[in-house]
């Protein structure tokens, strides 16, 4: 797999270049996903959650033809300053920060987006160019959940710069003062704001999103929740989600035992 190597992080020359790395420039519906975000805030491994290390793995193994950037707190500072947004992440508190910046990655970059406790179950090309209700045309694809409609533990941008994202760093920008700035992510800038924002984007306010339909011209679809996240990070009960939440274990099983469990079988 091919891993962005950080030579510095004090000026915009250190940041990914966008035209160099981003395949399928324009507005082609075709373009192969090349890149890969993911991000906490630091980048040294010893640092992250339990079984953080090997999920990850389990992208780099399933996809040796993307290239995989990791963000953490100061390269997210660094792509705010650089791209004009360095204000919308002033005064934010951790999480709030981290939520805005995945805006920032697929605005720039395009690509794919997930959380760090997100595994791959297979190669996601099959995801993006699914023909069922013309997710293969959309230029963004988000995840759906059951309580909250659409989340962003998940989140593709088939290219870069469409207008959805700085049209919610804008309304982002918009939120002062501290009980904002540093309230409840959830609502400013979590599923909730994504919510507010895609709805008045795609001028849907007096209306409930709904899965699997197309928004504008093939701009956005929110897939259906089983379709990205089948275990869900929430389920302590069924016997894949006690073994994808069960920690202690030795971590490796991640990518020796799990890849031939029955639960990646969907």
């Amino acid at each position: 797999a091919n891993m962005f190597e950080w030579k510095c992080w004090d000026k915009c020359s250190c940041l990914p270049a966008a035209q160099l790395i981003t395949e399928g420039k324009g507005n082609s519906t075709n373009a192969k996903v090349t890149i890969m975000h993911q991000s906490y805030k630091s980048s040294d491994p010893h640092t992250w959650h339990w079984g953080w290390k090997s999920q990850r793995q389990t992208w780099i193994d399933l996809h040796p033809d993307w290239l995989f950037i990791f963000w953490d707190d100061e390269q997210n500072a660094l792509l705010a300053k650089c791209t004009g947004y360095d204000d919308v992440l002033e005064g934010r508190s951790g999480i709030q920060s981290a939520d805005l910046s995945r805006l920032l990655y697929l605005n720039e970059y395009g690509g794919l987006y997930t959380d760090m406790d997100y595994i791959a179950l297979q190669n996601h090309e099959h995801v993006f160019n699914l023909d069922k209700n013309q997710v293969n045309l959309q230029q963004i694809l988000l995840q759906g959940r059951q309580d909250q409609v659409i989340g962003f533990e998940w989140g593709y941008a088939r290219n870069q710069q469409h207008p959805l994202w700085a049209f919610c760093l804008n309304i982002a920008r918009r939120q002062k003062g501290p009980s904002k700035r540093k309230g409840c992510p959830i609502w400013y800038t979590g599923p909730k704001f994504l919510n507010r924002c895609v709805k008045k984007y795609f001028k849907q306010q007096n209306k409930e999103l709904e899965h699997m339909v197309s928004y504008g011209h093939n701009d956005l679809m929110i897939l259906e929740p089983n379709l990205i996240a089948p275990v869900r990070g929430d389920d302590f009960t069924s016997e894949c989600g006690k073994w994808r939440n069960h920690e202690g274990q030795n971590e490796s099983k991640w990518t020796t035992e799990w890849p031939e469990s029955s639960c990646i079988q969907y």
